[in-house]
C-alpha cells in the first residue's frame, strides 16, 4: 500500500510502480498487453475467493482442507524433497496453543526471507494429515488486519505467476487511490467514463472508475456483477459503433429503371411466388446494393425458409453488373443440391455456373478454374475446393458462406480475399437467438426467413427412452415404411456402440429385414450420397441411415418420418436442424419424428414436444447449454468480448433500441 503516484498516473509505464523494472515490465507488455498503469486495470480477476478466517493451531482438526489464515512466530525452516519431487521449504510457525508447518513447493530461495522468532500472517490451505500443515500459503499484510470482502484472483500468463500479477495490478490500483486522494477527487470519479451519466443511470450502471475499484478490491458479489455488467457494455457500444459505421447511409437512391427490369428477369426465374420474409429480405439487400456499400449480412433463418432463394437472386443481380459469386458450401451433398436448383433455374441463360468440389475429375477442375479466372463463369459453387490458391476469380463481388460455422476464419477469409472488398452473405439454418446473433455477427437485426414455403404440414416430435424403440415404435415405422412412407434414421456417429454401422446391422434382423435400406455418412464421396438420397427420393429405398450428415443439404420432398438415436449427444438446435428434413414441399402429408434419449438427457429434451418455432428452440439450447459460442468470437472475425454474456446481458443489448442512446451514438457518443 502507499504507491507513490505520479501526475496523470494512468499514462505512466510500469517501470514507475516499485518491484518492476525494465525486464518485468517487458513480460507484462508482451504477455498481458500491459504497458501502461491504465492497461494494468483492465487485467481482469479470473475468479473470485471469499475471505479466509483467522484460526490458531488449535482450531486445524476442525478447518482441514479449507482455506485458513494464521499467525504465529517463526520457529524454524528447513529445506527437503518428497520421495524424489522438487524441493520443498517447510516453515514451523508457531503461536500459544502449539505449532504448524507451512510447506512452500518450489521455492527454496525463500528461505532466507523467514528468520527464527519473526511474526507472520499466513493464508493456505489448511490440512491435518499427519499433522498441523499449512500448504501453499502467501504472505499477508498488517497483522490483525479485518478480514472482509472477496479476493480477486488472477490469471496466470508465461512466466508471470497469479501472485506477480495480482501485486502488480493492486500497486496500480493503489497510484489510482493516491492520485485521485491529491487531487481531492473521489476515487469513483477519477477515471473518465466516455458514457455519459444519464445513460449509465438508466441502466444502473456504475461509473468506469466505480467499475474498476470493484472489480480488483470487491466488497461482494454483487457489487462484482455490477461492475462487470459497466465493462461489458463498453464493448457492447464498441462492437455497435463499429456495426453502425458499416451500414448504408440513409435516403438510399432510388432503384433506377435498369436496375427494375434486372431484378424483374432476376425474380421472373425463380418459379413460385417469394415469402413475405424472402420479399423484405431482398428488399434489405437492394436498398444496399443502391447505396454503394459493402454488404456483410447475416441471413438467418429456419430450416427450409428458402435462403438458397436469397443467395440466388443475389448472385444474379452481381451478374448484371459484370461481377462474379462464389456460394461456399459445408459438404459436397448441400453444394450438389445447390448447383441443381440453381441449374433448374437458371435454364436457358447465357449465366455459366461451375462446380468445384472435391471428387471432380482434372479436366473440369481445370475447364471451372479458366473460366472463372478469364471471367466467363458468373457463378461458382463448392465446397473446400473453392479457397484453394489455385482458384482465381476475374472480378469476385459476392460470397456466399452456406452454414459459416462449418468452416474455420483463415478459410473464409482466403476465399474472401480473392476479391475486391467483395459483398459476403452469411446463412444460417441454425436459429441464433438475437442476442448471440449480435454478438457472433454484429447483427442487431438480422435478415431473418421464420416461414417454410410449400409446407403448411405439421411435425409432430415424441422423446422416448431407447427402450421404446425395441417395443413398439421400430415395427411401427418399419410397417409405415414398406406402405411407402419414406424414413430417416439418424445416429450420432458412424462406428461404436450405438453408431450408424451399429444401427444398420441391428435393422437386418426383425421387422426391418425385408426393407432396402440406404446408408449416407460423412466419409462417403459426395455423388456417393447423392446416389442413396435420389434412391430415397424415387421411392427405390424404403429408408434412408446415416450420421448427422442428414442435418445439412438432405432436400427431400414428402418424407413423413424420422428416428433419432443418442439424441443426449446433441443439442436442441442440431435436433431441430433434422427434423427440419421432414414434411418438405408442397402438398408434404404430417409427419413424425421420434427422438431416443438416454440418461439424464430426457427432461432437457422434452421441450422438442412443444416447441416447434425455431427461434424458441434455440434461446432454450442458449439457456441450457451456455453461450459456447462465444469462445470462437474471435474466429468469426468479431473478437474483442471478455466480459460480455449473451444470457445475463440481452437486456443491455435491447438498450441499444431506446431512443436516447440511438441519438447519442448517431451525435458521436
Amino acid at each position: 500500500m502507499g504507491t507513490q503516484a505520479p501526475a496523470n498516473w494512468e499514462e505512466q509505464p510500469l517501470t514507475t510502480l516499485p518491484g518492476i523494472g525494465p525486464k518485468r515490465a517487458a513480460q507484462f507488455a508482451e504477455l498481458l498487453g500491459a504497458r501502461r498503469l491504465n492497461d494494468l486495470l483492465c487485467v481482469l480477476p479470473r475468479k473470485y475467493q471469499d475471505p479466509a478466517c483467522w484460526v490458531n493451531s488449535s482450531d486445524w482438526g476442525s478447518v482441514d482442507g479449507e482455506r485458513v489464515r494464521y499467525r504465529g512466530q517463526v520457529i524454524k525452516t528447513w529445506l527437503f524433497r518428497p520421495r524424489g519431487r522438487r524441493t520443498v521449504l517447510g516453515v514451523r510457525v508457531e503461536d500459544k496453543y502449539g505449532y504448524v508447518d507451512a510447506l512452500f513447493f518450489q521455492q527454496p530461495w525463500l528461505r532466507d526471507r523467514f528468520q527464527p522468532g519473526e511474526e507472520l500472517e499466513l493464508e493456505g490451505k489448511a490440512s491435518a494429515r499427519r499433522g498441523a500443515k499449512l500448504l501453499a500459503p502467501r504472505l499477508v499484510s498488517a497483522a490483525g488486519e479485518e478480514v472482509s470482502g472477496l479476493e480477486a484472483v488472477y490469471p496466470e500468463s508465461g512466466c508471470l505467476s497469479s501472485g506477480q500479477v495480482a501485486k502488480a495490478v493492486q500497486a496500480a490500483m493503489d497510484a489510482l487511490l493516491k492520485s485521485a486522494d491529491d487531487a481531492g477527487e473521489d476515487p469513483a470519479n477519477w477515471v473518465a467514463d466516455p458514457i455519459p451519466k444519464s445513460l449509465r443511470a438508466s441502466l444502473d450502471l456504475p461509473a468506469l472508475g466505480a467499475a474498476w475499484l470493484a472489480l480488483h478490491r470487491p466488497l461482494d458479489r454483487e457489487q462484482v456483477e455490477a461492475a462487470r455488467r459497466r465493462l461489458a457494455f463498453g464493448e457492447v457500444l464498441r462492437f455497435e459503433r463499429a456495426r453502425l459505421a458499416a451500414l448504408p447511409a440513409d435516403g438510399a437512391p432510388n432503384a433506377s429503371a435498369r436496375e427494375q427490369r434486372v431484378w424483374s428477369r432476376i425474380l421472373a426465374r425463380i418459379p413460385f411466388a417469394l415469402t413475405s420474409d424472402q420479399d423484405a429480405v431482398l428488399a434489405t439487400l437492394r436498398e444496399e446494393l443502391a447505396a454503394g456499400r459493402t454488404i456483410r449480412r447475416l441471413i438467418h433463418g429456419e430450416v427450409g425458409s428458402g435462403k438458397t432463394v436469397v443467395a440466388f437472386a443475389m448472385a444474379l443481380a452481381l451478374a448484371a453488373d459484370g461481377r462474379q459469386s462464389a456460394i461456399l458450401a459445408p459438404t459436397e451433398i448441400l453444394a450438389r443440391q445447390h448447383l441443381r436448383t440453381f441449374q433448374s433455374w437458371l435454364q436457358g441463360s447465357q449465366l455459366r455456373l461451375v462446380r468445384l468440389l472435391g471428387d471432380d475429375p482434372q479436366s473440369m477442375r481445370r475447364a471451372a478454374l479458366a473460366d472463372l479466372a478469364a471471367g466467363r463463369a458468373q457463378i461458382a459453387v463448392g465446397t473446400h475446393a473453392l479457397f484453394g490458391p489455385g482458384v482465381s476469380f476475374a472480378d469476385l463481388g459476392l460470397v456466399v458462406l452456406d452454414e459459416q460455422h462449418r468452416f474455420g476464419v483463415r478459410q473464409k477469409g482466403a476465399l474472401v480475399e480473392k476479391g475486391e472488398k467483395p459483398h459476403v452473405l452469411t446463412m444460417t439454418a441454425t436459429p441464433i437467438p438475437r442476442t448471440l446473433a449480435w454478438a457472433a455477427y454484429g447483427a442487431l437485426e438480422p435478415c431473418v426467413l421464420r416461414s417454410r414455403p410449400g409446407s403448411g404440414s405439421e411435425v409432430t416430435t415424441r422423446v422416448h427412452r431407447p427402450i421404446a424403440w425395441r417395443e413398439s415404435i421400430s415395427a411401427e415405422m418399419a410397417q409405415r415404411a414398406a406402405a411407402g412412407e419414406a424414413a430417416f434414421l439418424v445416429a450420432p456417429r458412424i462406428d461404436g456402440e450405438g453408431g450408424l454401422k451399429a444401427l444398420v446391422a441391428s435393422l437386418r434382423e426383425g421387422p426391418w429385414a425385408k426393407l432396402r435400406i440406404g446408408v449416407v455418412h460423412g466419409r462417403m464421396m459426395g455423388a456417393e450420397i447423392e446416389a442413396q438420397v435420389r434412391g430415397l427420393a424415387e421411392g427405390r429405398l424404403h429408408a434412408l441411415a446415416g450420421t448427422t450428415v442428414v442435418e445439412v443439404g438432405l432436400d427431400v420432398a414428402d418424407v413423413p418420418q424420422m428416428a433419432i438415436f443418442g439424441a443426449e449427444r446433441l443439442g436442441l438446435a442440431s435436433l431441430h436442424q433434422l427434423r427440419g428434413r421432414l414434411a418438405r414441399g408442397l402438398n408434404a402429408r404430417p409427419a413424425r419424428c421420434e427422438v431416443f434419449v438416454a440418461g439424464d438427457a430426457f427432461e432437457r429434451l422434452q421441450v422438442l414436444e412443444e416447441c416447434c418455432d425455431g427461434f424458441q428452440v434455440a434461446e432454450t439450447d442458449l439457456r441450457q447449454r451456455g453461450p459456447g459460442l462465444l469462445r470462437g468470437l474471435a474466429q468469426s472475425g468479431h473478437g474483442g468480448f471478455r466480459v460480455f454474456d449473451p444470457i445475463r446481458d440481452g437486456d443491455l443489448v435491447e438498450a441499444l433500441r431506446r431512443e436516447e442512446i440511438r441519438n447519442w451514438l448517431q451525435d458521436g457518443g
